[in-house]
């Protein structure tokens, strides 16, 4: 079976999952893949703030959306329907014709995530959830060319909570969960918070990953260059 949408763009994918006889994809994606081209240093070394104003209002932002692919596809599949049956799932997949199935996606996000630029670095309870189906993700949103704040997302009810401060840019969020967690975002959420700033230093933030308010930070005396993916390392 060959599955069909309209283009997009994704870098990373939030969780995947199967649900009686359904495959679902949540990914953040963009309409088209020019950002790949985009960041280059002559981009990111623009002088002027209206340059890189500019810059940022020409790339295109990276939205939560899932997809869900139907399994069992045959030739008894009828066509011209919808064929997801997922309670939760607002996602189609209509059989065009025999051995192709159409899908659209699913917006997991409410009309506050413009305001904050679109996210990218998902990141979600892996150690519970990976595979499985979730409720929670966490991310970076970019309200400018670099990442300006941390999100976290409920997909059931796309109800958003977010940590943003002036001059503050956050690296990937990583979820780390409490010792005897019974809850999915029952933990922390950690991440590298960087600066121009002079008279300001590096720190780890660390958030109430069900609250996504601020537990502490725990600042250091040196420069920590901008960073992208990271892990947490349990060790002992």
């Amino acid at each position: 079976v060959k599955y069909r949408a309209a283009p997009m763009f994704t870098l990373h994918q939030i969780n995947a999952f199967e649900d009686n006889g359904f495959l679902v994809m949540d990914m953040c994606c963009g309409d088209d893949g020019e950002i790949i081209g985009d960041f280059t240093l002559e981009n990111l070394r623009r002088e002027s703030v209206q340059e890189m104003d500019e810059f940022y209002n020409s790339l295109c932002r990276n939205l939560p959306r899932r997809y869900v692919l139907p399994l069992n596809v045959d030739e008894q599949t009828p066509l011209d329907q919808n064929l997801v049956t997922l309670s939760y799932c607002k996602a189609t997949a209509t059989k065009t014709k025999p051995g192709e199935v159409y899908v659209t996606h699913e917006e997991l996000h409410g009309d506050e995530l413009l305001q904050y630029g679109g996210l990218e670095f998902p990141q979600i309870n892996y150690n519970k959830h990976n595979g499985k189906p979730y409720r929670y993700f966490y991310a970076c949103g970019f309200g400018h060319v670099f990442a300006d704040s941390l999100l976290k997302m409920d997909v059931r009810t796309k109800e958003l909570k977010v940590w943003r401060y002036p001059g503050l840019y956050p690296s990937e969020p990583v979820f780390v969960a409490s010792p005897k967690a019974a809850e999915e975002d029952d933990g922390v959420v950690l991440s590298v918070i960087i600066t121009p700033r002079k008279e300001k230093s590096t720190f780890l933030l660390v958030l109430d990953a069900k609250t996504f308010t601020e537990l502490g930070r725990a600042e250091v005396p040196v420069n920590i260059p901008c960073g992208t993916h990271g892990v947490f390392n349990e060790m002992g």
